[in-house]
């Protein structure tokens, strides 16, 4: 847009030295050429066309110099494209050609420079606009890359804390396993002795109800102590724990995305496949990457565990392995598909989600 309002201040200025200087049908010619040429070069920039067009008309000056008045018109082009072999030809030609030009040379050198000035002008402004917009596009992604990285870290934040509540109960459940546990089975067990060697009838009862009492509370501790241990399992920190002794000779890719809200038997059976499955590479694959997703839907729960060799002897259907693995699956109700090809070995569960 500010080219089109350059070109109409530069029109101006070639239409009042051509009112001034030429009145012939040559000076209406040169007018209309030059509006036909700086529009092709306005719709066909830095083009053969363009080109063409400007390098005609700048012939036009050299036989005829009513067409010399809207030479500016031309020329800022020219400049638009940074042809300035033309702009350096140009001036000694007119002047070789046209020695008599007299008084009206000072008013083109006028208007050329008031096309060279706006001509930069507009160039300035552009190379400026240019780089505000390079400069909001980089503002722009910094903020985006900065709030991906806040996220990150509120993420590894959470899963730390996670992590560390996870610590907390396992060692709650050790504590309460190992000391209060064995103080309620030493007790039963004194109980038991005493209920023995006891000769008092009169206390019979009350020792029996003392022992259902102690029985009672170390079915409840055992069930407390399972709860703790059964919430503390992680399944991201289990598998990584699987690939520690492989991730040296294999290439191992891991995909999660499930919430922590996976039920414990999903996650042991995912980590007892996983096991197998590792093993299982080790062993007959003759790959040397295997590629691990565990993903939750919202009605089911994925597991793919994938190498990119192919299995020495084929599969084994049979093998206690595969049972296990099917066995893992079919207890909660799953499905699994075990497949070897060109491609590798690889192992599908799927586990619906409990109602």
């Amino acid at each position: 847009m500010n080219k089109l309002w350059d070109k109409l201040v530069i029109f101006i200025c070639c239409l009042a030295l051509l009112t001034q200087n030429a009145g012939s049908y040559d000076a209406v010619t040169a007018m209309l050429c030059a509006i036909i040429g700086t529009a092709i070069a306005q719709c066909f920039p830095k083009s053969a066309l363009s080109l063409g067009t400007e390098i005609i008309y700048l012939t036009l000056c050299l036989t005829n110099f009513d067409f010399c008045f809207c030479m500016p018109l031309i020329l800022y082009d020219v400049m638009c494209d940074k042809k300035y072999p033309l702009l350096i030809t140009l001036p000694v030609s007119i002047a070789c050609n046209f020695p008599d030009i007299g008084s009206d040379l000072l008013p083109l050198i006028g208007c050329l420079l008031i096309a060279l000035t706006l001509q930069r002008r507009t160039e300035k402004n552009h190379y400026l606009e240019q780089t505000l917009i390079s400069t909001r596009d980089d503002s722009e992604e910094l903020n985006m890359l900065l709030v991906e990285k806040n996220k990150n870290l509120r993420r590894n934040q959470d899963y730390e804390i996670y992590l560390a509540t996870l610590k907390e109960r396992n060692r709650i459940a050790r504590e309460i396993h190992d000391n209060v546990g064995h103080m309620l089975t030493r007790s039963i067990l004194q109980l038991g002795a005493l209920s023995v060697i006891n000769k008092d009838g009169n206390i019979n009862d009350g020792l029996t109800s003392l022992k259902e009492t102690l029985n009672n509370a170390m079915t409840s501790i055992r069930s407390s102590v399972h709860d703790l241990h059964d919430d503390s399992v992680d399944l991201k920190l289990a598998v990584g724990e699987c690939i520690q002794s492989m991730d040296k000779k294999y290439k191992i890719e891991c995909d999660y995305d499930f919430t922590d809200a996976m039920p414990r038997d999903v996650k042991l059976c995912f980590i007892g496949i996983v096991k197998e499955s590792l093993s299982n590479v080790v062993k007959h694959s003759t790959g040397d990457s295997v590629r691990i997703i565990i993903r939750e839907h919202p009605a089911l729960y994925q597991l793919t565990v994938q190498d990119n060799g192919k299995c020495s002897g084929g599969i084994k259907e049979t093998g206690i392995g595969l049972t296990n693995m099917k066995d893992r699956a079919d207890s909660l109700n799953g499905t699994i598909h075990i497949e070897s090809d060109k491609r590798g070995f690889k192992v599908f569960v799927s586990v619906p989600k409990k109602d």
